[in-house]
């Protein structure tokens, strides 16, 4: 199955690789706006049959399909927020933040790493996994104006009707985007499965097994289509 990734806030355009292997993964930081993002995801996902988005990078896929420029037989969003400041960090936390980066975007941006894995309880597995990520690579790229457009954009705007069938996977215990974002994303979608998985923060998907064991099954390629899943049972809203 062709599959796309696209990464979150700070964080390698590669960061999902390891999800699916031999995946294409768009390095959407050095657009200019998020109309020229969509139209590189257009251009590089357009004929994707799944799309999965970490954080930010999740929510461009939410609206690259909203707009209709891409249109995938399956979705998986991870950690994705609805609206990353009221249902997030609230507004003094992101001025602070937005601030710190303008002045310091180096140690800032430590900061926001150490955030991915705060009381996850596998902090230490988390850390050493991002630890293997470029960091220089990730400080050469400008995400002031990324962090902009998520203190701006809100999905109440977008028309969820026909969006493909969509696995949300959160961790419970996730700081950065907390665990509501997917449940009002889920609540919006016409066929959703939420994952809640206790114990993990802003990476989920960095867990060891068990917690991340259902999500690798499905993207394994011995998993079937989810869509007949979803039409046999229904939404789904569980807890690992």
């Amino acid at each position: 199955m062709r599959t796309v990734t696209l990464s979150g806030w700070g964080q390698p355009h590669d960061a999902l690789s390891r999800l699916a292997p031999g995946s294409v993964a768009i390095d959407y930081a050095h657009a200019s706006n998020a109309a020229e993002a969509i139209r590189m995801i257009a251009s590089l996902a357009g004929k994707a049959e799944r799309v999965i988005g970490w954080s930010l990078g999740g929510q461009l896929a939410v609206r690259a399909v909203a707009e209709g420029a891409i249109a995938p037989k399956q979705l998986v969003l991870i950690a994705t927020p609805y609206q990353f400041v009221a249902d997030g960090w609230g507004r003094d936390t992101f001025d602070k933040f937005f601030a710190n980066y303008k002045t310091n975007p180096r140690r800032t941006l430590h900061k926001a790493w150490d955030l991915l894995h705060y009381e996850d309880a596998q902090s230490d597995y988390i850390r050493d996994q991002l630890a293997a990520f470029d960091k220089d690579a990730v400080l050469a790229k400008d995400w002031l104006r990324w962090l902009s457009i998520l203190e701006h954009f809100s999905c109440d705007t977008l028309d969820f009707a026909h969006f493909p069938p969509t696995m949300l996977v959160h961790g419970a215990k996730d700081v950065v985007v907390p665990p509501e974002n997917s449940q009002r994303m889920a609540a919006r979608l016409p066929a959703a499965r939420r994952e809640l998985w206790e114990g993990c923060g802003h990476a989920p998907h960095l867990h060891d097994a068990p917690p991340a064991l259902p999500f690798f099954l499905l993207l394994s390629p011995l998993a079937s289509s989810i869509r007949a899943l979803f039409r046999a049972h229904g939404p789904h809203d569980l807890r690992h």
